[in-house]
This record gives structure tokens, C-alpha cells and sequence, in this order.
């Protein structure tokens, strides 16, 4: 029976959201006379997009182009035509259930039309439509289908999300195990160093060794240093909590003293660092720790990742208002497929000839950050494997500062009855700075937990007091908190020594009645200059 039987059509239902899309387009099958012609008019005028076929198999054909419903009348099913439709089904994907809408004659049906019937809806999200039927009827039944297609698309979408996830997690997974081994590496190394000079010291304390060996002491602890401090930086940048402390400085001197920092390394390599910048010309508000942090980190990559008798450049210029950086080398290069990846965390060269090299893919990232922080940007080039690698900072230019008096500061030698508590549960590390500050003239005692250091407290009044934080029986702070209740305690210069580094430690340290904050390893020429500092301070009446 003909679709024609359709009641009178009138102006119904708002068009469905997002018909325009291909997924949610009906594909009409109605091979008699203008049914198909008629329907799809119905529903054109009702906004929804349709597609008229003339079989089955062309529907199946079509589909992946996008469909969103079927609109089969039953004389369109043969067994042919019926068992393509089942086939088609029933290599649905998961999330998938095809709306199917079959119009039907009224009344008596045979038993084979009641058996292809059964079969039809076997195969799930079938509606059957009884002829006649008013043309709201027809659309309305036509959404709620386009609206079950919309539910099922949706799970679609959650479902290769959760693919996505899932393979991020699987690529994070694979990155860390990279990181923690080549973290191990870089440890190791230096260690190494640090083993072997020890190990000489004492089969040779004399003679050129020593000297030796102390160097290779000194090297490898501030390359242990900077790769906690690395560390450290990764945690503060996934938090957010990286802050600068801005001012205005000299470029050149910054990139002075990162050429310092690395020059060990480069020296180690045989590497020739060829530099070309302006002294007093090119000017920054910025933090002079990180931007030579970052050129540091550049100039080491650098060194790296050049074979042996290398060459390296770093030159700086004014460019349209930025300080442009460049760090070049004449080193392995980089594939141009990885050029995108440098800056992501826990990314690692893979520089064929220097993979030995390792790193822990922190350090270009952390160069990122810092240019970002300080409205800048950095940049990597590279002609391919063998060619080198360059790479660009963009900083922001600022106007250089007005002259000011330089006065000069003479050191204060500590006098004899200056009295420094060192806490520290640590026994290697607290003689180490015991000896130390003897060296120095202080007079010093040392104990290892807090009970103690509040008892030693009391008990001396010691005129310095260098804390640990995480101590056995009482920690740090509450040693601080209770200090500063004991009244021969209230003027003693309290310094934090600790591995916590961030800036709430910091706060909860000052909180806690600290004047100072250092991080270990500590810089023992900083810290000697602070006690002076303290120390003259005092003596001034100040």
C-alpha cells in the first residue's frame, strides 16, 4: 500500500537541531510511484535533510557518508532486500544502533509479511509506522528517531575520547619509565664522579690528584644541583607556581655568566663557544636567575649534543623592541619530524649520534616556560640529522636603568665568641658545615634532633641558629615556634636549612619565626655572606 494514504500535510515541528548535519540525514526507501517523493517533501519542509534510494544496498552503500534514521516502507523488503539489511545491522560498531523506521499496511497481514516483520524487529531499533498517518505524525516519529542517532553519537564521542585517554595514560606510562631510567643515568654519573675522586683522595691525599679530585668534586655536585633544581622546576611549572624576581639588568652580563656556568662542560668536549654580544647595550626587566637559567640550559644542550671538537655560537641583538638570544651548534641536529615535540615535557632529543647523551626532557620545556613568564619566546631550528641545531629566545627589551653609586662592602671576619647551633639529622652534612664555619672563625655545636636543638637553645643562646626542617622528635618549625617563646631565644638568628624548596615553605617558615630560608645543597659562600651581613649588622647597633 502506497505512502500516499499520508494525511494532509501541515506546517509542523521545528526543524532538528543540527539537521544540517550529515550524520543526521534520513534515508528514504519507498519504491512505489512518488511515495519516496512525498515523504521526503514531508520532511524537508519540517527542516530535516533526507536522501532518496532505490534499494537497500544503496542505502548500505551510502551510509558511511552519514545517516541518522531509515525510512523503509515494507514493500521495499524482499528476502533479499531484508537479509542485506540484517548483514548491514549487524556489522554495526558498538555504540551503534541504526533508528529504523518501517511503514506498514493496517490491518490483516499474512504469515509472511508477520515473519519478516518478526525478523525486522529483531534486529533492535526498529519503529513500526501504521499507514495512515497525519504528516506530524511521520516527523515527529522521524525526530525521536534522529534523536536517538544524536544519543548514540554522543556515545561515540565519549567512547574514542576515552580511546584518546586511554592512550595518553598509555604514552604518559612509557614517558615516565623513559624519565625515571634516564633520571637514574644522570644520577649515576655524577655520582660516579663523585665516587672515583673520593676513592683517590684517600689512595693519594697528596699531590696533584687532590687537586683534581676536588675539582671533580665541586663540577659534579653543581651538576647534581641543577638537576634537582630542574626537578624542582617541573613540579612549580605543572603546578603554576613559578615567580620572578623582576629587575632591570644587563643581558650581557647574564649571558657572561651562563658562558661561565658551562664552561667545564664545553671545555670537557673540546667544544669551541664562539660569543657576539654587546656589553651595557641590551637590557631586560626580568628574573637574571631564570634567563640565565635558560641560557644555560641551552648552551648545555648544545654542548651535548655536538660531537667532540664542536663548535658553538651564542650572540645576542636588539630586534623590533626584543633582546633576541641565539644559541647555535654545529652539532647532530634534530629530525624535522621532532622539531614540534622539542619543547614537551619528559621529550628527549634522540639525536642518533649523542643518544647516549640521555637528558631527562625537562630542560627545553623549562626554557619554554620561562620565555612565556616573561612574555617571550624561544624557538628551534634545524636543517635536518648533521646540521646543527638553533635556537632563538625573544625576550622583551627594556631601557637601561640610571647610573647608581656602587659602594663597596668589606668582608667581616667572624669574631671568635660568635656562636652558630647547626641541627641537622644528617651527621655527615652537619659536621661537613661544622667544619666549615670553624674554618670561617665561628664557634659551633651540633646536634641532630629537635628536642636537642631546643634544649641547646636554652641552654647557649647561640647568636646563629641553621635548622634543618625535617627533624626526628620534632621538626623544624615547631623548634622555631617554640625558640621564639624562650627569652634568650627572641633575638637568635634563626636560618632554615632544608630540601623543601617552594614558596608556601618559604611562608611557613617565616610563619614559624625564621629570618632566612636556604635550600640544600646550601650555598656556603651565600650563607657565610648572610651571617656577615648579620654580623656587621649587629655591630652597628642595627
Amino acid at each position: 500500500m502506497p505512502f500516499p494514504e499520508i494525511a494532509a500535510p501541515s506546517r509542523v515541528a521545528v526543524p532538528a537541531k543540527g539537521s544540517s548535519d550529515p550524520g543526521l540525514r534520513i534515508f528514504i526507501v519507498a519504491p512505489y510511484g512518488s511515495d519516496a517523493r512525498l515523504t521526503s517533501g514531508i520532511l524537508e519542509e519540517a527542516g530535516l535533510r533526507t536522501v532518496v534510494c532505490e534499494s537497500i544496498q544503496q542505502i548500505c552503500a551510502r551510509a558511511p557518508e552519514g545517516c541518522g534514521a531509515c525510512l523503509l516502507s515494507e514493500e521495499a523488503l524482499d528476502k533479499a532486500s531484508l537479509h542485506t539489511l540484517q548483514e548491514w545491522l549487524g556489522e554495526q560498531p558498538s555504540w551503534s544502533d541504526m533508528p529504523v523506521v518501517l511503514v506498514t499496511r493496517a490491518g490483516e497481514i499474512s504469515s509472511l509479511q508477520r515473519h519478516r516483520l518478526s525478523a525486522i524487529m529483531s534486529m533492535g531499533n526498529v519503529t513500526l509506522l501504521e499507514r495512515p498517518f497525519r504528516a506530524s505524525t511521520l516527523v515527529s516519529t522521524v525526530e525521536m528517531a534522529l534523536r536517538s542517532r544524536e544519543r548514540q553519537y554522543q556515545v561515540r564521542e565519549l567512547l574514542e575520547q576515552t580511546a584518546r585517554d586511554a592512550e595518553a595514560l598509555r604514552e604518559a606510562a612509557r614517558r615516565k619509565d623513559e624519565f625515571l631510567a634516564m633520571l637514574a643515568h644522570e644520577l649515576r654519573n655524577p655520582l660516579s664522579s663523585v665516587s672515583h675522586a673520593v676513592m683517590l683522595q684517600r689512595e693519594a691525599p697528596d699531590g696533584a690528584d687532590h687537586a683534581w679530585a676536588v675539582d671533580v668534586i665541586s663540577r659534579q655536585t653543581e651538576q647534581l644541583t641543577r638537576l634537582v633544581d630542574d626537578l624542582l622546576d617541573v613540579s612549580r611549572i605543572t603546578q603554576g607556581k613559578i615567580k620572578l624576581l623582576v629587575e632591570v639588568v644587563d643581558a650581557a652580563k647574564i649571558l657572561h655568566s651562563g658562558c661561565q656556568t658551562v664552561a667545564g662542560l664545553i671545555e670537557s668536549r673540546s667544544h669551541t663557544l664562539h660569543t657576539d654580544f654587546p656589553q651595557g647595550q641590551l637590557w631586560l626587566k626580568a628574573d637574571a636567575t631564570r634567563v640565565e637559567q635558560i641560557v644555560v640550559n641551552l648552551l648545555t644542550n648544545a654542548a651535548k649534543y655536538t660531537p667532540a671538537h664542536g663548535h658553538i655560537w651564542l650572540a645576542a641583538r636588539l630586534d623590533e623592541g626584543d633582546v633576541v638570544i641565539t644559541v647555535r651548534d654545529s652539532g647532530v641536529g634534530i629530525p624535522k619530524e621532532r622539531i614540534s615535540d622539542m619543547f614537551d615535557m619528559f621529550t628527549q632529543g634522540d639525536r642518533t649520534a649523542a643518544r647516549s647523551e640521555g637528558g631527562l626532557g625537562i630542560g627545553l620545556p623549562v626554557v619554554k616556560t620561562l620565555c612565556e613568564l616573561h612574555g617571550g619566546m624561544v624557538t628551534a631550528e634545524s636543517a635536518g640529522v648533521g646540521l646543527g641545531s638553533t635556537f632563538t629566545v625573544r625576550l622583551p627589551a627594556t631601557t637601561a636603568p640610571e647610573a647608581a653609586a656602587v659602594v663597596k662592602k668589606e668582608p667581616v671576619v667572624a669574631r671568635r665568641d660568635t656562636r652558630v647551633l647547626v641541627v641537622d639529622d644528617n651527621v655527615d652534612s652537619a659536621h661537613g658545615l661544622e667544619r666549615l664555619l670553624r674554618l670561617r672563625g665561628y664557634t659551633v655545636e651540633v646536634v641532630h634532633d629537635g628536642p636537642a636543638a631546643l634544649d641547646r637553645a636554652v641552654a647557649s643562646c647561640p647568636a646563629v641558629v641553621l635548622l634543618d626542617i625535617g627533624l626526628p622528635g620534632m621538626d623544624g618549625y615547631e623548634v622555631a615556634r617554640l625558640m621564639r617563646k624562650q627569652a634568650g631565644c627572641t633575638d637568635t638568628f634563626l636560618v632554615a636549612l632544608t630540601g623543601y624548596g617552594q614558596e608556601e615553605d618559604r611562608a611557613r617558615a617565616r610563619a614559624s619565626g625564621f629570618n632566612e630560608h636556604f635550600v640544600k645543597p646550601v650555598d656556603f659562600n651565600a650563607l657565610i655572606q648572610l651571617l656577615h651581613d648579620k654580623i656587621q649588622a649587629v655591630a652597628d647597633g642595627g
